[in-house]
């Protein structure tokens, strides 16, 4: 094997210096859009407040974060006039009550107006049960230990809407004001 290394010629020292560069660029560039991604609902969307209701509020497994239930997770069966299996896509629309979002619908299909967040069906049931890819808000371990307790008294999460309806939370604001 290092005899073959040794016959290598400027050629192929080259064409093996090329390939290590776009090795290492396509990295970069996989790396540079997972976190473009995540970001450009929060440079570029929509801000809307949504009510937040607790769970398990940290792991010491996963990390500091705060796990998030939203009153728009439980969509019930009277929003929608077709029916959802689990793991399919579905755009729920919003529409603001006393400073917070309500769901209002339930499609298919993305809305051509209005506000509506993008999400995906966990569970049927006597109504959707929806995952919006904003159930777990990271944070330092003292906000977390603080937000622990909060969250249970009431909090509500300010989230950003991307016009496909990807969201990403911005801020998490507890009644107590711990967070």
């Amino acid at each position: 094997m290092f005899k073959a290394i040794k016959k290598w010629t400027p050629a192929n020292k080259q064409f093996l210096v090329i390939g290590l560069t776009l090795t290492i660029s396509a990295q970069m560039l996989v790396l540079a859009t997972e976190y473009l991604s995540s970001v450009w609902p929060l440079w570029f969307g929509t801000p809307v407040i949504l009510k937040t209701a607790p769970i398990d509020p940290r792991s010491l497994f996963r990390g500091n974060y705060v796990r998030l239930n939203y009153d728009i997770s439980n969509i019930n069966k009277n929003l929608t006039q077709k029916h959802f299996k689990p793991s399919e896509v579905g755009y729920v629309t919003l529409k603001e009550e006393e400073g917070v979002f309500i769901a209002t619908g339930l499609h298919h299909q993305k809305p051509r107006s209005g506000v509506y967040i993008r999400g995906r069906i966990a569970s049927v049931g006597s109504g959707y049960r929806m995952k919006y890819g904003i159930e777990a808000y990271f944070m330092p371990k003292e906000k977390a230990l603080r937000a622990e307790r909060s969250v249970r008294q009431g909090a509500n999460a300010e989230v950003y809407l991307l016009g496909s309806g990807k969201a990403a939370i911005a801020k998490l604001n507890c009644k107590s004001g711990d967070c």
